[in-house]
């Protein structure tokens, strides 16, 4: 009976981290993708600057999108 216990709250144990691996794992597929989308959204507003001829703007929006690549390279090298 005492073993039949331990064993079952072992599983448990185990079924937990199990879970949580793949938490883990989703939500780092999920910033990956949030940082890439996050550069193409501030690409295109760059991209928008340019066109309606406002350089300081696109400058902004250039540097944000390269952070946010960065972020991305970053964050799918490390996981």
């Amino acid at each position: 009976q005492v073993y039949r216990v331990h064993w079952l709250r072992a599983k448990a144990l185990r079924d937990r981290w199990k879970e949580e691996m793949t938490l883990v794992q989703l939500e780092m597929d999920w910033t990956c993708h949030y940082f890439s989308w996050r550069a193409t959204q501030w690409g295109d507003r760059m991209r928008e600057s340019l066109e309606k001829r406002l350089p300081g703007h696109a400058c902004y929006s250039g540097r944000q999108s390269q952070m946010y690549s960065l972020l991305a390279q970053d964050a799918q090298a490390a996981f």
